[in-house]
Formats: C-alpha cells, structure tokens, sequence
C-alpha cells in the first residue's frame, strides 16, 4: 500500500492558524499588563500610597501642627530677628524697666530708671528675653494655628498679649526682690524657674482659649438648631 506524502500547503494552513490564535493572546496579556501598571499599588490597609499621603496632610492635627511650625518660624525669622531686634527692643525693654521700677516701689524699695536699666540697691538690666515676646509668640501660633473662625481668635490673642504682658512685669518685680534678698539664686530664676514658669502658661492659656473656643462653637451650633 503506497503512503500519501504530506500536504505542505495543510502544513502551512495549521502554521498560520497556530500563529494567528497565539497573538490575540499576546495581546491580551500585554493589555492587562499595562492595565495592571496603570493602577496604583496598594498597601496592606487597601489604600494607595497617594491616598495615605493625603489623608495623612488632611489630618487635622497633622495640619494643626504644620501651620504651627511655620508660623513659629516666621516669628523668629521675620518678627523677632529683623522687626523686633531694630525697631522694638528698645521701646519695649524700656518701657518693662519703667513700669517694672513704679510697681517696685509700691513695695518701698526706691528704684529709678535709666533706659531699660532698673538701678537701686540691686541694678537690674532689662534684655530683650526678660520682655514676654517670645511666650506672645508662642501662644499667638498655637491660637492662630488652631482651625476656627477669626472673630474668636482675635479676642484670644488680645487678651494673651495682655494677660502675658502682666504677667511678666511680676516677674520683673520678683526678680528684682530676688536679687536684693537671694542674689545667689537670681541667675536661677531668671534663666530657668521663670523661663519653665512661662512656657507653661503659655501654652496653659492657649489649651484655655480652645476649651472656651469648643463652648462657643457649641453654643453657636445650639442657637441654629
């Protein structure tokens, strides 16, 4: 019985049918490829880094503490460094001396001035640190900072600026008292009791005005409704 050769052109037919089935699914694998590519990786959480990085600056303690930052930069930088140290040192060191000396002298110690300079049985030189700008600043940024509506900031920082600055000329007196009765512990007030002392009730206010900003706004919220 005699074979029968092989058909080229079947042979050919089957080749062409083999290469044509193979490339829609080079195609198709190509395609998810690059749709895979396309989407974002996501984490263990199910968001995308994207997505946590926002939900991350939208946070507002997150947002709270960035405005904070900045603002506290900008006061050394542009208040306390270069509008402050030329133009209002001066003026405000001097006037802490005089009014520091008057409140002195109720306590019948004879005291005068001489610029920022308090001169008596003890002289004490009233520097820029000894004026409560720095705690003005500090409380000031974490009022500013915090989210609420302007028109109740305002009488924050006002009545911050006001309560500090008292604050500060009882320091003043204090230190004096200390210099004249406990001149060995003076250095020890001034640098770090009354520097502690201020920084706390810096911020002791500020946690105030917000716990007082909460009864507004819920005072505010219950009138609407």
């Amino acid at each position: 019985m005699a074979k029968k050769k092989p058909n080229k052109q079947n042979k050919q037919r089957k080749q062409a049918t083999n290469t044509n089935d193979k490339q829609p699914q080079q195609q198709s694998a190509a395609a998810s490829q690059s749709k895979a590519a396309a989407i974002p990786k996501r984490t263990s959480d199910g968001l995308s880094f994207g997505d946590r990085a926002k939900n991350f600056i939208n946070n507002p303690f997150v947002r709270f503490f960035g405005i904070f930052l900045l603002l506290m930069i900008l006061f050394y930088r542009v208040f306390y460094v270069w509008m402050y140290e030329d133009y209002l040192e001066n003026v405000f060191t001097t006037v802490n001396a005089t009014i520091g000396s008057a409140l002195i002298n109720l306590f019948g110690y004879g005291t005068s001035t001489d610029g920022a300079l308090i001169q008596g049985d003890f002289v004490m030189n009233v520097k820029r640190g000894c004026d409560a700008i720095e705690p003005i600043g500090l409380a000031s940024s974490i009022i500013l900072a915090y989210p609420t509506v302007f028109k109740r900031k305002l009488p924050g920082l006002l009545m911050g600026i006001g309560v500090l600055l008292l604050i500060n000329l009882v320091r003043i007196v204090t230190l004096y008292m200390t210099g004249i009765h406990a001149p060995k512990f003076f250095e020890v007030m001034h640098l770090e009791v009354w520097q502690f002392i201020f920084i706390v009730l810096a911020v002791l206010y500020s946690i105030l005005w917000i716990r007082w900003d909460g009864k507004k706004l819920t005072a505010e919220r219950n009138r609407l409704t």
